[in-house]
């Protein structure tokens, strides 16, 4: 028997009946799909690249010269607390 916070549980409670199989979930389908996927990227690139190893450089992007990020997650916060804080005329 396993424990639990010192109490022990009984061991049967996740144990699947030997006679029906577990059935499998979108969640297991898709774990599995990513598998394979990913093994199947790999042999590729292993049998074509050998041991070379690619490095990836960045170029500069002259019409990005002057972007400067915007914090989205910052600014609906903010907005949602001056929302939040300010009377509501009804």
């Amino acid at each position: 028997m396993s424990q639990m916070n010192g109490n022990r549980r009984p061991t049967n409670l996740n144990r699947i009946p030997s006679n029906e199989k577990p059935v499998c979930s979108q969640h297991d389908d898709l774990i599995k799909y990513i598998c394979d996927s990913w093994n199947k990227v790999s042999q590729e690139v292993d049998r074509n690249t050998g041991t070379t190893v690619i490095y990836y450089q960045e170029q500069e992007h002259h019409n990005l010269k002057d972007f400067e990020p915007f914090d989205l997650e910052g600014f609906c916060g903010r907005r949602e607390m001056q929302n939040f804080q300010q009377p509501h005329n009804s």
